[in-house]
């Protein structure tokens, strides 16, 4: 049995970083006032593998001081709590706005008046105070479909506590875990859709979604500047890190990771050391890929796969459209794999397109990993209340992605999908994977199938991405649009809605209405929005 891993002593970043300073005139000062340890060395370390100078300590040298949630007023007391009585002439004190912009750009942005501290407003009077707030939750509709949500909000602080929080009670398993992650994820999608900074707990419980459990965490964030919960889960035991690395695996979810964590595992040689585990094969070529997997998929990548499968189908089939769905399709900037949606307009003509495709990629040698699913749609199924998940035929598979495509690339990709808004936050460090092996496909004929050969000298030139290949009928493609689109949340929201407001049962198949007994046509997504008498939402707004 492996001994669990020992955390490494945190050591302090030297005053001159080893990354390489590409903005000698910018030194940047982050205030830690309100901020967590963890959340300020996270932002130095990014600033810094940006290029720019990050001070750990206040000096003359300093040209932009950032704070987060502070004002100006609130950044001179810090300061003057250390002695100092007033800044050094020209340096400018700036929100974490333009920290973001300037990570975002790769470079330090010109400084606006809307990127400055802004000095603390005046108190107002009570009355006003519960007015504003009563009106606020007032126009913040219940059902997530109901509201705009973009990429950019300005409740970040929250939202990615709560989303911590979700992902830690989904590790956790048990009769409960899965209703606490819904609460948390509740809260943060109302959050998200909230056109304004959240100031004060009583805002936050006369807004929809957000429970006790959820005001607790907020209110801590708003008196301390962050979640004692959530610290204590980054800086308790090995568990919440443990389970994150196991279910970065490809093909492991929480169930299996935490058996393996409760079997004394930590890290991954552990698991590629133990010979009485039995690992199917997505597994294993999910450890044998576990860099590559984990690495972020760029726009320009999702946009590289999308070209190519897009070249592919249309030869096989003239007219067959390719449409990049998921988070891209929402205006990420990077995501965790690629999703794209493949139908024909007349139906039937999509029929045997998935097999003939994969023999195509098979040909070219693209396919490191596949295993494919049948259609098992039935329309008569549709009213049972569990008949929730998609039944497409569709494909899982891991893309064997050229390096100099990539790097020769710019701006590939069919011009309507917007490159606008990014993920939040850096991802974190993934575990260390030596990658020597060359992984090739084997004809699998609807199974997966991989198969590994040890290269000890030679780098692979390719990276492994994952890609799901959905196959829709055109009778069912406006509603697999809107499924495979998301988020996911937006899509729990609409079916919610359709099911407590309009008694219909909406799929990624189709929409049922219950009362009628009759099945609603949909050519498009405004057709299902039509249907649900909800106001179309483009899909940069649906980041529940």
């Amino acid at each position: 049995m492996a001994t669990p891993r020992r955390k490494k002593a945190r050591t302090e970043e030297p005053e001159k970083c080893q990354q390489r300073v590409t903005f000698p005139d910018t030194n940047i000062f982050i205030v830690d006032r309100k901020m967590t340890k963890a959340r300020h060395d996270f932002l130095k370390a990014l600033a810094r593998r940006k290029g720019f100078i990050v001070r750990d300590h206040y000096g003359s040298e300093v040209t932009h001081i950032v704070a987060e949630d502070l004002s100006a007023e609130q950044v001179m007391e810090f300061f003057q709590k250390k002695g100092l009585s007033s800044l050094y002439p020209g340096q400018e004190l700036l929100n974490m706005d333009w920290f973001t912009k300037s990570m975002e750009e790769k470079r330090p942005v010109a400084i606006i008046d809307s990127l400055r501290l802004k000095s603390k407003p005046s108190q107002v009077s009570s009355p006003l105070v519960t007015e504003n707030i009563t009106a606020a939750a007032t126009r913040t509709p219940k059902y997530g479909c109901q509201r705009a949500t973009t990429l950019q909000h300005q409740n970040h602080r929250f939202t990615t506590a709560l989303e911590l929080l979700e992902e830690h009670a989904g590790y956790l398993g048990g009769k409960n875990a899965e209703i606490r992650a819904l609460s948390f994820r509740r809260a943060s999608s109302t959050l998200k859709s909230l056109p304004h900074p959240l100031t004060s707990i009583e805002e936050a419980k006369e807004l929809p979604g957000i429970g006790t459990h959820s005001q607790n965490v907020i209110q801590d964030i708003l008196e301390d500047g962050y979640s004692r919960e959530v610290q204590d889960i980054q800086d308790g035991s090995d568990f919440f890190e443990t389970m994150q690395l196991f279910t970065g695996i490809f093909g492991v979810g929480s169930t299996t990771a935490r058996r393996w964590y409760e079997m004394g595992f930590r890290t991954l040689d552990d698991i590629r050391k133990d010979s009485s585990l039995s690992l199917r094969k997505d597994q294993k070529i999910g450890l044998e890929l576990y860099q590559d997997l984990n690495t972020p998929v760029s726009l320009t990548e999702a946009n590289l796969i999308h070209s190519l499968v897009t070249a592919e189908v249309q030869r096989l089939q003239p007219g067959v459209t390719a449409v990049l769905t998921g988070g891209f399709r929402r205006g990420k900037k990077e995501g965790h794999d690629v999703d794209l949606l493949i139908s024909h307009p007349v139906e039937g003509k999509e029929t045997g397109l998935l097999s003939a495709l994969l023999a195509r990629l098979r040909e070219k040698d693209l396919l490191a990993y596949e295993t494919t699913v049948a259609n098992t749609y039935d329309q008569h199924s549709v009213t049972r209340k569990e008949y929730t998940l998609d039944h497409f035929e569709r494909c899982f598979s891991i893309f064997k992605l050229d390096k100099s495509l990539i790097s020769g690339s710019q701006n590939v990709g069919p011009k309507s999908q917007s490159s606008a808004g990014v993920d939040e936050q850096g991802a974190r460090s993934s575990d260390n994977v030596h990658q020597k092996s060359e992984v090739s496909t084997v004809k699998g004929e609807g199974t997966s199938s991989f198969s590994g050969r040890d290269k000890s000298t030679a780098e692979k030139m390719w990276i492994g991405r994952r890609v799901d290949l959905i196959i829709a009928p055109a009778s069912q493609y406006a509603y697999a649009l809107v499924g495979w689109t998301g988020s996911k949340q937006f899509n729990r929201s609409m079916r919610l809605y359709a099911e407590r407001e309009m008694k219909m049962k909406l799929t990624s198949h189709v929409l049922y209405d219950t009362v009628k007994h009759q099945y609603l046509p949909a050519s498009t997504e405004e057709d299902v929005f039509r249907h649900l008498q909800l106001t179309y939402r483009e899909p940069s707004e649906r980041n529940c």
